[in-house]
């Protein structure tokens, strides 16, 4: 029979820090690091950036026998029955912040004393005033790209977009979030690969420019109040209102 952990409760803070300053305060630990110590090799994980990887199923067969751990609920936006819920974002930590003071915490307060709270600038992976093209590769090689490869209209976008004297805005790449890389089926960390960008195209009113890299497609932005509202059926003519 095995013997249930007490529950731990962490000590209650008042005020309740924002979120980022809770992120602020701990130095991230690579995750190989933590691999490491639950003596797990690089054969049993596929690793998704720095922090975070994946542990394959297998590893359970092999640590058979194994002492049992400790469960640690973080919070989550869809609970499963464990109750961790499916993400840890924010609004999972707003949520579990809620629940262990017993009282609701407004998603949008939250968000807005973390943005007034926030002690240092934004900071970029690269200088704003580099070119269009070098923002671009600097990503391109966090994601652990061995080169950038334009296509005709992407170099026609940048151009024009560089003369218009657009190049100082941050770059928003468009992407599939399957891989680092344009191909959804390359999972982990991919190395060495080409990163093709189709399109170059820019949302000036948001300020950012966003390459399309690979076959990533975008969908139109619809306004507040959609077309189909107003189309209706005329039943006594039989003819169709309101498309024009």
């Amino acid at each position: 029979m095995t013997t249930l952990t007490p529950l731990r409760r962490l000590p209650v803070v008042s005020p309740v820090p924002a979120d980022i300053d809770i992120a602020n305060s701990v130095e991230p630990i690579h995750i190989s690091q933590i691999a490491k110590d639950l003596n797990l090799s690089s054969i049993h994980y596929d690793l998704y950036g720095k922090y975070k990887a994946k542990v394959l199923l297998s590893v359970l067969d092999e640590l058979q026998g194994s002492k049992d751990g400790y469960y640690v609920v973080v919070g989550g936006i869809t609970p499963t029955p464990l109750g961790e819920g499916k993400s840890t974002t924010t609004v999972g930590l707003c949520q579990a912040l809620g629940a262990f003071l017993d009282k609701k915490v407004d998603l949008g307060i939250a968000v807005q004393k973390a943005c007034e709270n926030v002690s240092q600038p934004l900071k970029f992976l690269y200088p704003l005033d580099l070119s269009i093209k070098e923002k671009i590769e600097a990503i391109a090689k966090s994601y652990g790209a061995s080169g950038v490869e334009y296509s005709e209209q992407a170099e026609k976008q940048i151009e024009m977009y560089s003369k218009q004297g657009f190049s100082g805005l941050p770059i928003c790449m468009a992407k599939t979030q399957y891989s680092f890389s344009d191909n959804a089926a390359a999972k982990g960390a991919p190395s060495g690969f080409v990163l093709p960008i189709r399109d170059v195209r820019a949302s000036i009113g948001a300020g950012f420019i966003y390459p399309l890299v690979g076959t990533m497609s975008t969908m139109p932005g619809l306004p507040t109040r959609p077309c189909f509202y107003d189309i209706d059926l005329d039943t006594t003519t039989g003819k169709v209102i309101g498309l024009s």
